[in-house]
């Protein structure tokens, strides 16, 4: 079911055009996901987490941010 659900998400994602480079938003959504749980941030406030990481990480796959909290 979660596959499903992550199939038709990406679905919308793309049909929008949100997004100039999904691979750069994905790697940018791992990265920040490890460090948000890192300082516990995905724990304790997860909708807010899952906010600033799909704000900045469509943010940098369209070229807007150079930088991003857990950048390697």
């Amino acid at each position: 079911m979660k596959k499903i659900l992550t199939i038709i998400f990406l679905g919308l994602l793309w049909s929008g055009n949100a997004y100039s480079d999904y691979t750069r938003y994905a790697k940018c959504y791992g990265e920040m996901t490890a460090a948000h749980k890192a300082r516990g941030f995905h724990q304790s406030n997860r909708a807010i987490s899952i906010q600033v990481k799909e704000t900045v990480c469509k943010a940098y796959s369209k070229s807007e941010i150079n930088n991003y909290e857990g950048k390697r």
